[in-house]
């Protein structure tokens, strides 16, 4: 809020948009707006009760204002080591993101602020003896749980972590997250509960305890089920009544379900237990979308450079790695070669064969090339029955035994019997050149290699040649 205006109540006619913080009032959403010192302004209201609304309301900071965020976080009175945290930590959004910030804090403060009142924080009686102090630990172990998620990279890792935390935070004995995919959700961690029968569990939306939690998207307390439902007794897998199970949520779409039962002491849960699993699996739903966008784009990213076929990499990969050797080589004054290999008489072959056994050669023909490379090589398809292989500080004199070997594996190798019984096999042609020797830029490196293949093919195929000046 401007310095003319806060603390300073007679001074509130100064923003005359002061009213659009009233307007949140009767909305249960994020309003963003625009004030007369062109700052823009979020509210998150936060419905306690009937009675009492409690708000979040900040200031966006736009590109170019990370000065002015920089001074007013200063002015909260973190030490120095957390401030140069947060500032190293400073993401800057675009201008058309400027509703995502809000919108992240009520999935994330919301429930928390709830969980708060639930257990006496918005109250003005004082706690009694002991009570507090016990609050506070609570709550610190919330806090350490949530930052716990933070670091977790890896689906697997998150899902056992996600069910560990949950569990830990209301001393329960048992718990499982399930996720829901196509309508059914499946158990992807468990603690306490045979690993077999977890596995195999799948449950229908709308049927069962989780799956109705799955469709209804409400949380629950349940503090003797064989009461709640009278159907549900004897249940030889658990200790205790009691348990909680809780929808999670990305937005309004349900996309999974945690479950905890057994407390360690045999009571029953409670509601701050539950608003404590509440507010943790804000959390963890957020965890859970970043991971599935993480998952997503790391998929996105190999099938952007890898060739579909082979599953080798692909022309653009290479050429963006063949980009950062010429700056390691003129940083360190190194050197590096290329191979430009080439199946020989690969279009008769696919004539008198047919496509598919053309696909099964290439296949195998990239097969035997990754195989005689080193682990720092790279290789990829350049396209048809083309590839390419960068080796990283290598002459050529020393790439030519490892050309040689390529064409020796190339030679010797056959398709599957089964499938394609052609006794004939296939050869390669290959050409090398060396950077920054034989070229002063990537177009003329791989020019000249391909000069060297063609060379090779002129001169009878099956061969290895070094371009020459």
């Amino acid at each position: 809020m401007c310095d003319a205006i806060k603390g300073a109540v007679e001074q509130v006619g100064l923003c005359g948009d002061l009213n659009s913080y009233l307007r949140v009032i009767s909305r249960d959403h994020v309003h963003v707006f625009k004030c007369p010192s062109d700052h823009f302004i979020f509210t998150v209201p936060v419905h306690l009760d009937k009675a009492l609304t409690f708000f979040i309301v900040g200031q966006l900071y736009l590109t170019g204002e990370a000065r002015q965020f920089c001074e007013a976080m200063a002015g909260l009175g973190f030490n120095e080591a957390t401030f140069q945290k947060l500032k190293d930590e400073l993401k800057v959004l675009p201008s058309e993101a400027v509703f995502g910030p809000s919108d992240i804090i009520k999935k994330m403060a919301v429930p928390f602020i709830k969980c708060l009142y639930s257990c006496g924080y918005g109250e003005a009686a004082i706690p009694y003896e002991g009570e507090a102090e016990g609050r506070l630990k609570a709550f610190q172990v919330l806090q350490d749980v949530c930052s716990s998620l933070a670091t977790v990279t890896g689906r697997k890792e998150l899902y056992d972590t996600i069910v560990k935390k949950s569990t830990e935070l209301v001393g329960a004995e048992k718990g499982s997250l399930m996720i829901l995919d196509d309508s059914v959700l499946s158990v992807k961690a468990a603690l306490g509960i045979d690993r077999t029968f977890a596995e195999s569990l799948q449950v229908k939306l709308g049927e069962s305890i989780s799956g109705s939690i799955a469709k209804k998207g409400e949380p629950v307390v349940v503090r003797d089920i064989e009461r709640a439902i009278p159907s549900r007794k004897n249940r030889p897998r658990y200790r205790t009544k009691s348990f909680i199970s809780i929808p999670l949520k990305v937005g309004s779409n349900v996309i999974g379900v945690i479950n905890v039962s057994d407390k360690i002491t045999g009571e029953v849960f409670s509601d701050e237990d539950l608003n404590m699993v509440l507010s943790f699996a804000n959390y963890a739903s957020i965890a859970l979308e970043r991971e599935t966008y993480y998952a997503m784009s790391e998929e996105l990213k190999t099938i952007s450079m890898t060739d579909p076929l082979t599953g080798i990499f692909n022309r653009r990969y290479f050429l963006q790695r063949l980009l950062e050797e010429v700056e390691r080589v003129r940083r360190h004054n190194d050197c590096f070669a290329i191979l430009i290999v080439d199946i020989d008489d690969f279009k008769a072959f696919n004539d008198k064969y047919g496509h598919l056994a053309g696909d099964e050669a290439l296949k195998g023909a990239s097969s035997a090339i990754r195989e005689g490379v080193r682990a720092i090589d790279v290789v990829a398809r350049l396209g048809g029955e083309e590839f390419g292989v960068i080796l990283p500080s290598t002459r050529k004199q020393d790439s030519h035994i490892t050309a040689e070997r390529i064409r020796k594996a190339v030679e010797r190798m056959r398709l599957s019997q089964e499938k394609f019984p052609i006794k004939e096999g296939m050869t390669v042609s290959i050409g090398m050149a060396e950077f920054p020797y034989d070229a002063e830029n990537i177009e003329g490196l791989i020019h000249n290699a391909d000069k060297a293949m063609y060379r090779a093919k002129s001169l009878g195929k099956n061969r290895v040649i070094c371009y020459e000046r």
